[in-house]
């Protein structure tokens, strides 16, 4: 199969490591606004089967030209470009899939449904990490039980490096800007309700080093789909909830206090300026130098019953970094799904049209198969009637 990967980040480089090494993929594009970068990771995790390009995913025609004959486009590039590539896959006729939406986005890319499905294609909203494998992991319990009441998921990290860096951050900054600075959507009682930014706190418990936590509300794709997916089998309330380094937090509390998270440009010495743009180039330039050193654990709880008895059954993925190639955990558990998914959709093992959410097309069983393949640690369990994370 040919896959084209757009995005040369740091998730972007974790897709093209995975899908170099799976043995039925015999071409793939990795595709960038900076074109050096995009050589320099087709060159360094690509194997000899990758290439890099030049890559705009706003000139539609132009990136439908280079993922013509593709198998599957797996789309890494910054979320608000989501809509864009979808565009170009509709020209090209292919299969598309990206790592997530923040909610927003991803109700917006279901409009796409339609059309996905005139051309007999399938397009995959959030298959990363959190949103993908969490939804996943909801579906796979969700079987378990006759009646759905709750789906809880969780998110949580530790990073052990220290570093210089005055700013430390494990994936777009941009998102984590969004992520904080946005109202998380909340689906409680059958509807949909906005709540403050990091409302909330629940303590939970996680393998160490990540340990006795909080974690709070924060926007995310999960909330996009998985209520609608699971209206039907009577399901209530739907959340997501994460921990972020309080350093962080606070830092970009302030920030956003002085309107510096701000997208309307603002007059500076004669010229307007974006104050967000600003910042997020200012942050790239302070970003880490060492490698991370940490893990995150993805969690996922739901509520229900089964044969009239109530039940409370959780799972639990683990992902640790890897020096060798040089990953963090972040970027494993997001990059390596998706190129797991990207595979199976070229094998025949993932199928459907249209514009579709993970947990109604991906199998779960050889889904989780693969993962654990790479190292991936799961846990299952059950737990008290009423008790969360």
């Amino acid at each position: 199969m040919k896959l084209v990967v757009l995005g040369a980040g740091l998730m972007g480089r974790a897709v093209v490591y995975d899908l170099a090494r799976a043995a039925d993929v015999r071409s793939i594009i990795v595709g960038d606004f900076e074109k050096d970068r995009a050589h320099a990771v087709a060159r360094q995790f690509g194997r000899t089967k990758t290439v890099g390009a030049f890559a705009d995913v706003r000139d539609t025609n132009a990136l439908a030209r280079m993922l013509r004959s593709c198998d599957v486009v797996v789309n890494c590039t910054q979320y608000n470009w989501n809509l864009d590539v979808m565009r170009a896959a509709l020209v090209a006729k292919v299969n598309y899939m990206d790592l997530g939406g923040l909610y927003h986005m991803t109700r917006r890319q279901l409009a796409f449904d339609a059309q996905f499905r005139r051309i007999g294609r399938i397009a995959i909203a959030g298959m990363g990490g959190a949103p993908g494998v969490t939804n996943v992991m909801a579906r796979a319990l969700a079987d378990k039980l006759d009646r759905i009441e709750s789906i809880r998921v969780y998110n949580a990290g530790a990073d052990t490096q220290r570093y210089d860096a005055p700013v430390v951050y494990a994936f777009s900054i941009a998102t984590i800007l969004d992520e904080l600075t946005t109202r998380p959507v909340h689906f409680i009682g059958g509807r949909y309700v906005e709540k403050d930014i990091l409302s909330d706190p629940e303590s939970g418990t996680f393998p160490k080093p990540i340990g006795k936590i909080e974690l709070r509300h924060s926007i995310h794709s999960e909330l996009g789909t998985l209520a609608e997916s699971f209206r039907f089998r009577g399901v209530r309330e739907v959340f997501f909830k994460i921990n972020y380094p309080a350093e962080l937090v606070n830092l970009v509390g302030s920030l956003s206090a002085v309107g510096l998270t701000n997208h309307e440009p603002v007059p500076v010495n004669g010229h307007r300026v974006a104050p967000r743009e600003l910042l997020l180039a200012l942050l790239r330039q302070k970003a880490r130098l060492k490698p991370a050193h940490d893990v995150e654990a993805l969690r996922v709880v739901v509520s229900g019953r089964r044969k009239g008895a109530a039940r409370t059954i959780a799972m639990e993925m683990s992902a640790k970094h890897t020096t060798r190639p040089q990953f963090s955990a972040v970027a494993r558990d997001t990059g390596f799904p998706a190129a797991i998914a990207a595979v199976m959709v070229g094998r025949g093992q993932i199928r459907g049209e249209g514009v579709c959410a993970p947990e109604n097309v991906v199998p779960p069983e050889p889904f989780f198969a693969e993962l654990k393949k790479r190292g991936f640690q799961f846990r299952q369990w059950r737990l008290n009637t009423g008790k969360t994370a």
